[in-house]
């Protein structure tokens, strides 16, 4: 699909408004809890402008699939639903794309044609009951014969269960002794072909996102030997990949809803009154829609630099760090949104017929899926403190204004970082540690936007916005011993108790 200057702009406008125009007519998309998936009704709506050829290449029909495009695509979708925007990304970037870049080329014509004419979804399956956070223990596995490969195993909480159309299956390769081998594979699992069928054991009574189904699969399921991805070099760095472009591009998503959280809560300020004035008279109100203001700038910066690194010709087996800082940051941010806007709306925004209330649930589960974000900030305090062991540097400071991610925002807050990690702080810092040093990142992608003709005066205040969270997560980690729990906490601790003496 040939694509003329400022089409696909236009593209993603009218589709924008399309969408809006399905959600308003049709509020019990958002409203009703659709345990297995939205019906196909609303879905072929949603689905008729063909939204999703963005992310598939030129050359099998598509448009193109340019970051920027996509990035686009997932913001404008966001704004209007998040959910929505979920079931783009999913399908997009968790399958669409590494089909792209590691499927077949006759399972890639097969897989594209059919998403075009047929308006399919497609999704990622990598959780198991028993595995959730520890990926590389899954006990899926796949054996090889002269009918394809035969997968075995369970699946749970892949977005779009019981809906989507083609699936990719992560598995480990049985060995002859019956073991597993460390590395994994992926494979392209499509529903509607004999012996490919995946049962769901149960759906989940999920607490949002009602649009997108989730549950427990069972994997018993036997492919043609062209559904194998090809990874080039391991299925691990493979999915790494993957979910490092995957990890990226929420900025899209993310961007798009901060953005309405921002909107709203402007527009519900300037209509309010108290007291005699509006709710943006107030110095507290003031604060909140400045750190809202900040988000939506730290946010662009994100969508800024994913459009640049993210396309599927780049391999980003290495790109851990900007990633998990960019997804941790990005979904804690999208959180603290929703919060801030069901506060200033207050008890009308309590409903699920509201979008503060609709934000607040159907935003806490980005924080948890695609990896955990404390497990996220771990990781990355993992990272900093073996590089600083390894330059033999203890100042906090003098590492991060020299390390590649972080020298050019460092120097903004030297009066805050200039310490120095000894023995024990090292040992008690972890997701604090993470959680500056993801900051820092993401927040020198601000000063990338700017240099690209950004408004300087956001940026300045989403600088001055991230010190003042620094600055609070610094004594975290400078001034604070470990905190253990009491697992006993019951003995002893019962205020009718007789050991204590009640004063009239």
């Amino acid at each position: 699909m040939s694509m003329r200057p400022g089409e696909t702009e236009t593209f993603i406008r009218e589709f924008q408004q399309e969408l809006r125009n399905i959600l308003a007519e049709n509020p019990e998309i958002e409203t009703v809890n659709h345990l297995q998936g939205l019906p196909r009704h609303f879905l072929n709506k949603i689905l008729a402008p063909e939204p999703l050829s963005i992310f598939i290449p030129s050359e099998y029909g598509g448009r193109g699939d340019k970051p920027i495009d996509c990035l686009s695509l997932l913001e404008a979708t966001a704004y209007e639903s998040i959910a929505v925007a979920l079931m783009i990304g999913i399908t997009g970037s968790l399958f669409l794309e590494p089909v792209a870049k590691y499927g077949r080329e006759e399972a890639k014509a097969h897989v594209f044609q059919s998403f075009i004419n047929k308006k399919s979804l497609g999704g990622l399956m990598i959780t198991e009951p028993d595995y959730g956070t520890d990926a590389l223990s899954m006990r899926t596995s796949f054996s090889e014969s002269d009918k394809g490969y035969s997968l075995k195993g369970s699946k749970h909480w892949g977005g779009l269960t019981g809906l989507a159309d083609f699936w990719l299956v992560t598995a480990r390769k049985e060995k002859e002794n019956g073991k597993l081998k460390r590395d994994i594979d992926l494979f392209i699992v499509e529903k509607s072909q004999p012996g490919q069928t995946i049962e769901v054991e149960a759906y989940y009574h999920k607490l949002g996102l009602f649009l997108i189904p989730y549950g427990l699969n069972k994997i018993d399921v036997t492919v043609p030997t062209t559904s194998k991805l090809i990874p080039q070099t391991s299925g691990l760095k493979l999915m790494m990949d993957l979910l490092h472009r995957s990890r990226l591009r929420l900025s899209g998503i993310g961007l798009g809803f901060i953005k309405r959280m921002l909107d709203e809560a402007v527009k519900h300020c300037r209509q309010r009154y108290v007291g005699g004035k509006s709710l943006l008279g107030y110095d507290q109100v003031q604060h909140r829609l400045s750190q809202l203001q900040a988000w939506y700038t730290i946010n662009s910066a994100m969508c800024h630099y994913a459009a640049r690194v993210s396309g599927v010709k780049n391999n980003l087996t290495l790109f851990g760090l900007q990633a998990n800082a960019t997804k941790a940051i990005l979904t804690d941010m999208m959180q603290s949104a929703a919060q801030s806007l069901l506060q200033l709306t207050g008890a009308k925004g309590y409903r699920r017929d509201h979008i503060a209330g609709r934000a607040v649930v159907d935003s806490r589960p980005f924080q948890i899926f695609e990896g955990s974000n404390d497990v996220m900030y771990s990781q990355i305090a993992d990272t900093i403190l073996k590089e600083m062991k390894k330059e033999k540097e203890t100042n906090f400071y003098t590492f991060l204004s020299q390390f590649k991610l972080t020298e050019k925002i460092a120097g903004y807050y030297k009066h805050i970082l200039n310490f120095k990690l000894n023995s024990e702080s090292r040992q008690r810092a972890g997701v604090a540690l993470g959680k500056i040093v993801a900051r820092l990142i993401t927040t020198e992608f601000t000063l990338d936007l700017m240099e690209a003709g950004f408004r300087s005066d956001l940026v300045d205040n989403a600088i001055q916005v991230v010190g003042n969270t620094i600055a609070e997560q610094v004594s975290s980690v400078t001034q604070f011993g470990q905190i253990h729990v009491i697992e006993e906490y019951r003995d002893g601790s019962d205020w009718k108790s007789g050991h204590f003496r009640i004063r009239s």
